[in-house]
């Protein structure tokens, strides 16, 4: 057999394949591990961020809880103001991309938004479009969807009593700085961080506060007055349990910032000429001079006296005014006695002794809105008619602390709004014999049995001691000099509760009679401002007398 030399090729393709195989699981498990890299990468990246992330949020969201404002509660621990975190709708001009259609999907939802009238809208490069947004607001905003809106956390001020305490809070600004009241005065106390969490306390009652505003209110309907206010101190201590002026305003609506009338206070801003009240400081200077006693008596008292031109007339003159004693000269409203009185104790003891009272300086109460008296150079004239508060004005709130003054011992107090102020004697007045002198005095203008019949009789409630005088005294006229028709009436009462002395002052601003409630159109003092200060008594006596738990405990 012969032999084939021819070369035999042969071809193994299985050996490229897996050589090729080989290659391109190398290339895959390259590529995975670097996927995997990357992916790992990533991950941490995000594990990272995420962290990063929640450590921010946590940061923003601590700094977010924190409160700029301390909260405002009254002496029972009730709420009167207090902070709530809201949001602000901010929009970023650079991010807007169609300005009208974006314009007209806010006034959609925010009816009282147009970007067309902020004025150099595109110079900014951010706007506050809408302060303090309600839930729906918010919610509202973010259903827009906008790039260019943000929603930012701010703080907004609540006043849940909402007219009640008016012109004793004040407001904030939407910066939270206070612009009125007890939050401005105690501005930077009430945003002091260290005692965020601690309220400011203040000596006034809630319930007393809504019965006596509740109460004027149904005077001004009775007697269509203008507007009324009520001072209520602790004799005491100085300290305020309740001032309400009206008209007032929601101290939640700042729309109703606008209407400055609603926002004057009556009572520590005022300036009124307060009528025969001041015939009681006349008495208690000339009781403190020994120039008088209660009992003695002035004869043949004439109808009017003369001063300089002018003749000062007495008020409703009759021959039981012809001889009178120094109660009845208060009890009877004498302008003729009280002059006498003066001139018996001497003009500039008199002078002197109202400026000891401190009736014409400055309130040091905690509020920014007090006024001091205008009052002019002292004179004969003059003296002689601030002996019955013609010629000078004071506000509420000093003539209340000065017949606390009188009634309390002759102790001169500051007045407090704050629970917790220890108050200092700044000056002694009278004697204690005498404050208790005056005291019977000024029962008896009150008592319903005394034979003269004061003035006062419409607030003798039972069972409260109550005394008091009242003042009727024309207002100053608007168009010229002189005086108006219009008449600005006072009582001021002094009562007792649970062994604690009270003094209540309440204001009616021009009002008139009320024949439905007396058969007559009489509008003096006695007639309103009397009547309705015993009303307030009688419904806030009970509450004042509350026992406080730890005294119940003891008699059970």
């Amino acid at each position: 057999m012969k032999k084939n030399n021819q070369l035999n090729l042969y071809f193994d393709e299985s050996i490229y394949q897996k050589k090729e195989n080989k290659n391109l699981d190398i290339r895959i498990n390259v590529i995975i591990s670097f996927f995997l890299l990357l992916s790992f990468l990533t991950l941490s990246k995000l594990i990272f961020l995420g962290f990063d992330k929640k450590e921010l949020s946590l940061k923003d969201n601590y700094i977010k809880q924190e409160l700029k404002r301390r909260s405002i509660v009254d002496q029972n621990n009730n709420l009167l103001a207090y902070s709530i975190k809201t949001h602000d709708l901010l929009i970023r001009t650079k991010k807007i991309k169609n300005f009208n259609n974006l314009n007209l999907k806010l006034r959609i939802k925010f009816p009282e938004v147009d970007l067309k009238k902020i004025k150099n809208f595109n110079k900014k490069s951010f706007h506050v479009i809408k302060k303090n947004l309600s839930p729906v607001e918010y919610n509202n905003a973010l259903s827009l969807g906008e790039p260019s809106l943000e929603l930012v956390e701010n703080e907004t001020r609540i006043y849940p009593d909402k007219n009640l305490f008016s012109h004793i809070l004040g407001n904030v600004d939407t910066d939270q700085q206070g612009i009125s009241g007890i939050e401005l005065f105690l501005n930077d106390e009430i945003l002091d961080k260290k005692k965020i969490n601690i309220p400011i306390v203040l000596s006034v009652d809630q319930r007393v506060q809504f019965i006596i505003r509740e109460t004027l209110l149904d005077s001004i309907n009775i007697f269509s007055a203008k507007g009324a206010s009520a001072v209520l101190m602790d004799a005491g201590s100085g300290k305020i349990l309740s001032m309400v002026s009206l008209p007032d305003y929601n101290l939640n609506d700042r729309s109703e910032l606008k209407n400055k009338d609603n926002l004057f206070n009556k009572n520590s801003k005022g300036l009124y000429e307060l009528g025969s009240v001041f015939k009681t400081f006349v008495i208690a200077n000339a009781l403190e001079q020994k120039k008088i006693t209660r009992d003695k008596v002035y004869k043949n008292l004439p109808s009017q006296v003369a001063c300089g031109k002018f003749f000062i007339k007495e008020y409703k003159y009759s021959k039981d005014k012809k001889n009178l004693s120094v109660n009845d000269i208060l009890v009877e409203s004498s302008n003729i006695g009280t002059i006498r009185i003066i001139q018996d104790s001497g003009l500039e003891t008199y002078q002197n002794f109202l400026e000891k009272l401190e009736i014409f300086d400055y309130s040091g109460i905690e509020l920014p809105e007090v006024s001091a008296s205008t009052k002019k150079r002292w004179g004969k004239c003059r003296t002689l008619t601030a002996g019955y508060g013609h010629g000078i004005n004071t506000t509420p709130l000093q003539l209340t602390r000065a017949y606390a003054s009188i009634i309390n011992g002759g102790n001169l107090l500051e007045p407090t709004l704050l629970k917790n102020k220890k108050t200092k004697i700044k000056n002694k007045i009278i004697s204690e014999e005498n404050s208790k002198i005056i005291k019977k005095i000024l029962r008896t203008n009150v008592d319903n049995n005394y034979i003269r019949g004061g003035s006062g009789r419409k607030a003798d409630i039972h069972g409260y001691n109550v005394m008091g005088k009242t003042g009727t005294a024309e207002k100053p006229s608007n168009i010229g000099k002189g005086y108006s028709n219009e008449i600005l009436n006072v009582f001021v009462s002094a009562f007792d509760v649970d062994e604690n002395l009270y003094v209540l002052t309440v204001i009616m601003d021009e009002p008139k009679g009320a024949p439905k409630l007396w058969g007559h159109n009489r509008r003096e003092s006695g007639w309103n401002a009397g009547y309705i200060n015993g009303q307030i008594i009688k419904k806030i006596g009970p509450i004042l007398n509350t026992l406080k738990i730890n005294d119940y405990a003891k008699l059970n």
